[in-house]
């Protein structure tokens, strides 16, 4: 499931830059804008991920390429159709010395299924049907149906903890007062919500031995303090940098700034069901008349590019190299062309319409953007201001859906994570993720065949799928951002989209 970054209310923490003593060479300050709140995925499937990454091991992980590669098993294979036999490593211990069994690891995907434990990444495993340890370093997952992003999903939501202190706390593993036990690079040696978390090598991990010896991560949620404290040393790194304004740290002595393509996208969706937005022509009219390019320079400060397919930049990159997406329909910005879409609607002179949005959401802009865009054809946009906890309850209840604007996030190289949220007619019903109401069986079908196919014989299914959108129109891609991090120049990096542990990617410099 797509986290929406710019709408979920998360705690803030209030943070300042300080002058500090200066930390060993082997150990890296790392400062959030928002606090690492758990060490749990059931219950941060967030912006937490960050340090739960260097804790928590998966039975599998993504290599550079956004490939499936081992990580606690050794090997697995499909020996049927939605039917996964995974070995596991030998002597693998947690962090207190326990060793890991095949029970643990079973436990640890069947626990997301457990209503009792509400977690927040069932969705990622709800083609799920059964879990079990089959042997001593052996585990078989049995799925309701073929599933082709199974194990890049499970990447991320397979985080393996053990079993009896998970029972023990099915609500509260990972918080500070109870704590988590992994077997990954790293162990918590100090975790608060007001002073942020330590992390210290773990001296049981079974891998290659990190070359940072402690992690320090502190929460400054104030952008100018964070750039302040990168300026002044005492925060030697940071992933928040705000993209629009990353002209202002790419100058910092001793600071070097890097930008990837990032697993996320920007896209307008619009209601398919009712008034003006019901025709195809007025979608395609909008379409026309946004100006991307213009977009990516207000919304990205030029770290980011236009994008033209409903996956993204990643996604595609993984799937069709460097083609792109062999789409039959394009809309570049053309104002005589969105024209004459609209004069083939009820509505050739236009229409006026009311969306909800926050005003105070970073987002502003581009929707200003795109308000004086629509203008240019007729379309009035009024917007009707709301809080941002109200606008996400009338967003997730489809209620007066109408045409809303979406930054979302993803976590793998699979389209099955992106389209079926977007396009399927379950999808469509309340809290669901399909915003533009749009779906048919025809549909449901094509999204069923593309989930159960694996190989090169899924890009013709992605294609049919992708091209339906761009001729339908319910959803508009608007433009794709960069991730980003600026890091003292003491340590160096190598880390894109597909970098989990981003903690084990850095080493010292020279």
């Amino acid at each position: 499931m797509a986290r929406i970054a710019a709408l979920v209310a998360l705690l803030l923490l209030t943070g300042c830059a300080t002058t500090q003593a200066a930390a060993p060479k082997d150990t890296l300050v790392w400062a959030t804008s928002l606090p690492v709140h758990t060490f749990d995925i059931a219950h941060g499937f967030d912006t937490s991920t960050l340090a739960q990454f260097s804790v928590l091991d998966t039975p599998v992980t993504l290599d550079g390429n956004g490939q499936v590669v081992p990580s606690l098993a050794e090997s697995w294979k499909e020996t049927k159709p939605g039917v996964y036999d995974f070995q596991l490593r030998k002597g693998v211990r947690f962090s207190d010395g326990t060793p890991l069994t095949a029970d643990d690891v079973a436990f640890s995907l069947r626990r997301h299924l457990d209503p009792n434990v509400a977690s927040e990444a069932a969705s990622y495993v709800v083609h799920v049907k059964s879990v079990e340890a089959t042997g001593e370093n052996s585990v078989r997952v049995t799925l309701r149906q073929p599933t082709a992003a199974f194990l890049a999903v499970s990447a991320l939501a397979w985080q393996v903890v053990p079993r009896k202190l998970a029972e023990a706390h099915p609500k509260d593993l990972g918080s500070p007062q109870v704590g988590t036990l992994g077997t990954g690079p790293y162990k918590v040696a100090k975790f608060s919500l007001t002073d942020g978390v330590t992390l210290v090598r773990n001296d049981q991990y079974w891998g290659p031995k990190p070359e940072l010896a402690r992690i320090e991560i502190r929460t400054i949620n104030d952008p100018e303090a964070l750039r302040l404290a990168i300026k002044q040393g005492s925060v030697d790194a940071t992933s928040d940098v705000p993209i629009r304004d990353a002209r202002k740290w790419t100058g910092i002595p001793g600071v070097a700034t890097g930008f990837y393509p990032a697993n996320s996208i920007f896209f307008l969706s619009f209601d398919v069901t009712d008034g003006p937005l019901k025709d195809v022509h007025v979608r395609r009219a909008i379409a026309h008349a946004i100006d991307k390019d213009a977009l990516v320079r207000l919304g990205t400060g030029g770290h980011g590019s236009a994008a033209a397919a409903l996956l993204t930049a990643p996604q595609l990159k993984t799937l069709y190299g460097d083609k792109g997406s062999p789409l039959t329909r394009t809309y570049p910005h053309d104002i005589g062309k969105a024209k004459a879409e609209l004069a083939q609607s009820p509505y050739p002179d236009g229409f006026a319409m009311t969306i909800p949005f926050t005003p105070n959401s970073e987002d502003a802009l581009t929707m200003q953007a795109i308000i004086s865009d629509l203008a240019k054809i007729g379309i009035r946009i009024t917007v009707e201001s709301m809080p941002a906890d109200a606008y996400r309850a009338r967003l997730m209840a489809h209620d007066r859906a109408g045409m809303q604007l979406h930054r979302l996030v993803y976590g793998t190289p699979d389209p099955g994570e992106v389209l079926p949220d977007l396009l399927s007619q379950a999808s469509a019903e309340p809290q669901g993720w399909n915003f533009a109401l749009y779906g048919s069986a025809a549909l449901d079908a094509a999204l069923d065949r593309m989930l159960t196919t694996s190989g090169p014989a899924r890009i013709p299914l992605v294609d049919t799928i992708l091209n339906e959108v761009a001729e339908q129109v319910p959803y508009v891609p608007l433009y794709y951002f960069d991730g980003a991090y600026a890091l003292n120049e003491r340590f160096t990096i190598k880390v894109n989209a597909w970098t989990l542990d981003i903690f084990s990617a850095i080493r010292m410099a020279g």
